[in-house]
Formats: C-alpha cells, structure tokens, sequence
C-alpha cells in the first residue's frame, strides 16, 4: 500500500477545483498523503482526441455548464464560470512545480487558493505577475516564483509530467490514483473514500 494519493489536476478544471478542496483532509484522515500532480489538460486531449467539456455540443456543454454551478453548490464552495475560459495553465503549473521544491508542504494551500481564486472571481491565474503576487501573500518568494514559469528545469518537469499523464492512461481531471486504481472526476469522492477505508471494493 503507498502513503500516498496521486491527485492528477489541471488548474483550469472546475471538477479538479471542487475536488482538491477536501481530497488533502480526505487523505489524512486515512493516514494518507496526497502527492499533487500538476498537467495541462489540452496536452492530455491531444492525445484522447477529446476536448474540454464547455466546447462540445451545446446539449453537453449547456448541461455541463450547470452542473459546474451544482456541483460547486453541494460542496458549498463559490463558483462563477470564468471569461474566457478554459486558459492555458502552463504557468500556474510550473509555479507549483516549483513550490513542490522549495515548500512542499504548502502545495495544497496554493492549489486551493489559486483554484478558488480562479473560481470564485475574475483571477489571471496564469501571468507571473498575479502568481508573484498570489505567491508573496503566502509568505513565500514571489520573485522566484514569477522566474520559474520561464525556467527550463520546471518547463521540462510539466513536460514530462503531461507524457506520464498520458502513459498512464489520465484522460480528465480530477484523476486520483490509490494503490493503482483509478478515479475520474469530483463526483467520485465517495468511492475513492471507501476504497481508502476498506481496501478495495
């Protein structure tokens, strides 16, 4: 059994942002350790010929675009669809890559934080200025952080990130990985609870 969750996101996902809320507590409380798993969904769907859910046909995206609403409303989180969107995350990624480094036990508050932000309210989640800025209210280096979105070395980790992604077989966001089995979506929190407390099912 590994002490650790894989937790496979995209900062751009409303599901990812719903779901990386509680995934952390969820965790612990299972004497679990979530390991956060930064990728770009467009690299993923480039492979799987798929597209991001707002841009299929109006019968899905509209349904989509509600169940976004809903689903945030369940979990009791704000939620307000951003404009434009989906965005390009690479260097929202790359900035948590870097944080994984130099505070690892901070990730999970900054993806939370720039999810909720990004969620909640007009947010440029991905201009290194807002990400210095973002990063120097957490008491961290924001200069450093804003310098990572161009450093080769966190280019090439996202990178290599996203082809893992797609070895593995990662076709959406949330993907959460126990012990090599694998969950898609916010909705499959329950399950993935279970399979925390039992083992398997």
């Amino acid at each position: 059994m590994s002490a650790t969750i894989e937790y496979w996101f995209d900062f751009v996902s409303p599901y990812a942002y719903i779901a990386a809320q509680s995934i952390e507590a969820l965790a612990a409380k299972y004497g679990r350790s979530v390991e956060w798993k930064p990728v770009l969904l467009g690299a993923v769907f480039k492979n799987t010929g798929s597209m991001p859910l707002t841009m299929r046909p109006p019968v899905m995206s509209d349904y989509f675009k509600h169940d976004f609403q809903r689903s945030a409303r369940f979990a009791k989180l704000p939620f307000v669809l951003p404009d434009p969107f989906p965005i390009n995350t690479q260097n929202t990624a790359r900035v948590c890559l870097w944080m994984q480094q130099v505070a690892p036990q901070r990730v999970g508050e900054f993806v939370r934080s720039v999810t909720r932000a990004y969620f909640s309210a007009p947010a440029a989640i991905n201009d290194a200025a807002w990400l210095s800025a973002h990063v120097q209210a957490m008491g961290l280096d924001g200069a450093a952080a804003a310098a990572a979105c161009d450093d080769p070395i966190f280019k090439d980790q996202l990178k290599q990130a996203c082809e893992q992604a797609v070895a593995q077989g990662v076709f959406g966001a949330p993907w959460i990985v126990i012990d090599g089995e694998a969950f898609w979506g916010n909705d499959r929190l329950p399950q993935v609870e279970a399979w925390l407390a039992n083992g398997g099912f």
